[in-house]
């Protein structure tokens, strides 16, 4: 992510660690060539790189680049479990416009092309065979396992691919006979359970290609609402954008006043036709659950942030500033203003040929 922050680091031996008695918390592939890995001191890799470029963690940036890499992600599935800032899975299994392999490829050329990063991928149909194949050749691996080719696939491979089998103890299972994985599998369960333990039951099944754990999307409490549309085809047309991110509005604020919130930020995201974006946001005087105060300002963000007069990809709206309760219209003062004396409830853009109402704002959060 440095690297791709900065044009001057590409190419060079970079980590990012703690200088004097620090520790290396990540290296580029360029530095890995002498020997530089992370949890090292950075005093010891500095003497096996003398030229190596050490750069403290910027953590907010990393987790802008995580957010920005990952959006691409959730243009063809909801479906992604993140488990770090820069690994994660994702299930395409009800994605039926692309196949997987196409999906992959997609988002690995959007990565590589807006923000500069290569990543590394596995397809495969479990979370425990993607991963090893994401990971088998890096960088910039990409391996597809077929369905009924996983044990085929790791079975040649070293015991300590299996989770669980770490540093500590691959020299017992070396001992044991089991230094592939095809071993692990080959030997009894009562075997394994006196190298492995209780976790035996389970690097067994493993050890046969065998995973059950499903893909678990994040469901923390909401911080914000926010939904994107990626076009069939690159548009032009500024109406229809509006169109599609107000009925975004409309969804996203029903779900706000179902879990009794309201909002107060309210920002607009496009992507061009070549992966670039921009966006532009604005904060309400007031927090709001009602649709209709935020179309006005949606029209205007959608202006600004369409900044380059190009096609565009992919539109976006974010709503903020979550606030515990509810921002609503009440029940009107005296009918029209103007002499009508019907006493009815404001609508949710609702016309009216002439007249207003005054209107009572009732606004709790925490």
């Amino acid at each position: 992510m440095e690297q791709a922050a900065d044009p001057r680091l590409r190419g060079k031996p970079v980590a990012v660690g703690g200088e004097s008695r620090g520790v290396i918390a990540a290296a580029s592939y360029e530095a890995r060539q002498y020997g530089v890995f992370t949890t090292m001191p950075t005093a010891r890799a500095r003497r096996l790189c003398p030229q190596l470029i050490v750069l403290p963690g910027d953590y907010e940036k990393y987790e802008q680049f995580s957010r920005w890499m990952f959006s691409y992600v959730y243009d063809f599935t909801p479906e992604v479990e993140i488990t770090s800032v820069d690994e994660g899975y994702f299930d395409v299994t009800g994605y039926r416009r692309f196949s997987a392999r196409e999906v992959a490829e997609k988002v690995r050329g959007a990565i590589g092309q807006s923000l500069k990063i290569q990543v590394s991928e596995g397809i495969a149909t479990n979370k425990l065979v993607s991963q090893i194949a994401s990971k088998l050749n890096k960088p910039r691996s990409f391996t597809e396992v077929p369905a009924g080719w996983e044990k085929r696939f790791i079975h040649p491979l070293p015991a300590k691919w299996l989770p669980g089998i770490g540093e500590k103890t691959v020299p017992r299972f070396m001992a044991a006979g089991m230094s592939l994985i095809r071993h692990v599998s080959e030997v009894p369960l009562e075997l394994l359970e006196m190298v492995a333990g209780s976790q035996a039951p389970v690097l067994k099944r493993y050890a046969e290609g065998v995973d059950d754990r499903p893909v678990v999307a994040a469901s923390a409490p909401a911080k914000s609402y926010s939904h994107q549309e990626t076009f069939r085809e690159d548009i032009i047309d500024e109406a229809y954008a509006l169109a599609v991110l107000k009925r975004m509005a409309d969804s996203l604020m029903a779900k706000i006043r179902s879990e009794n919130r309201s909002i107060r930020c309210v920002a607009v995201r496009v992507r061009y036709n070549d992966m670039g974006e921009d966006q532009c946001s604005a904060t309400l005087n007031e927090p709001t659950d009602l649709e209709t105060d935020l179309y006005g300002r949606i029209d205007t963000l959608l202006r600004k942030a369409w900044r380059r007069r190009v096609s565009l990809r992919l539109v976006g709206l974010r709503l903020s500033q979550v606030y515990d309760g509810y921002c609503r219209t009440t029940l009107p003062f005296g009918g029209w203003l103007g002499g009508c004396g019907s006493q009815e409830a404001p609508g949710i853009g609702r016309g009216r040929s002439s007249g207003d109402y005054w209107k009572i704002r009732c606004c709790a959060w925490a």
